[in-house]
């Protein structure tokens, strides 16, 4: 008997800021146990190791999942080199990439953000 594929949803939710993407995202990853990803998160975590002195696309290039826990990733200092690494295609590039490797796991994702 042939084998189906295994069904993926992905949920993106995109939008202004202060529209409440973050707190649907987060509800609806709940309730249907799908992985979620703040996508904004990527590009501070870039950011945050530029900071560190890393070239930003490399950074974005070599991304780890764990970076995205880092607690300082909210300050303003890391915020305003979120916006500055934004702002080169090859990072944005890069982090479009990584969202979709994360949106291919198994029984289903959610980002709210960025460039989804």
């Amino acid at each position: 008997m042939p084998t189906r594929p295994e069904m993926r949803f992905v949920v993106a939710i995109d939008g202004p800021a202060a529209a409440g993407k973050g707190t649907i995202a987060k509800i609806v990853s709940d309730r249907f146990g799908f992985a979620y990803l703040d996508t904004g998160l990527l590009y501070r975590a870039v950011g945050a190791r530029t900071l560190l002195g890393d070239e930003p696309i490399r950074a974005a290039e070599q991304l780890n999942p764990e970076a995205l826990n880092d607690s300082n990733l909210r300050s303003a200092e890391v915020a305003n080199a979120a916006s500055r690494v934004a702002s080169i295609q090859e990072v944005r590039a890069a982090l479009f990439h990584f969202q979709r490797r994360f949106a291919q796991r198994a029984g289903g994702s959610v980002l709210d953000g960025r460039d989804i």
